[in-house]
């Protein structure tokens, strides 16, 4: 009997393929994936560089110990670091040189570095906007 990982993975491989990377430069993709990332903070904030108004309680707790984990196959998974947790399988791709396709919505990049991920959405709560933004190191 296939797992549903493993199905997961081929539908995932497949939409993969048909995100495209072209906009990304060959740097930009052995960045994101030459070694596995670890979130560092996430949170909403009304500012651009990275204030946080409130942080992501997700990432503040348990998560914050997964491991993120980006393939050049546009395909990813994120590991507890336990590993008694099944890892969650996940899609990417770039869009362009500046904004990436991750956990279902589009991001702008921020920072993509050796050692330093950010990216943020735009987002209206209500009657306001806010921004949220995820950053990941190494």
């Amino acid at each position: 009997m296939i797992s549903k990982s493993t199905i997961f993975l081929f539908i995932a491989a497949s939409l993969a393929t048909s995100c495209s990377n072209k906009g990304a430069t060959k740097k930009d993709v052995d960045l994101l994936t030459a070694n596995p990332w670890k979130y560092e903070m996430a949170g909403f904030g009304s500012g651009d560089y990275g204030n946080f108004d409130a942080l992501d309680p997700t990432i503040a707790g348990s998560e914050k110990e997964n491991t993120i984990i980006f393939r050049k196959d546009g395909t990813g998974y994120s590991q507890h670091t336990s590993k008694s947790k099944e890892g969650f399988p996940f899609i990417w791709a770039f869009k362009n040189d500046s904004t990436i396709y991750f956990q279902d919505q589009y991001y702008k990049v921020r920072v993509l570095s050796r050692h330093r991920l950010e990216i943020y959405a735009d987002q209206r709560l209500g009657a306001s906007n806010t921004r949220y933004t995820i950053v990941l190191s190494h």
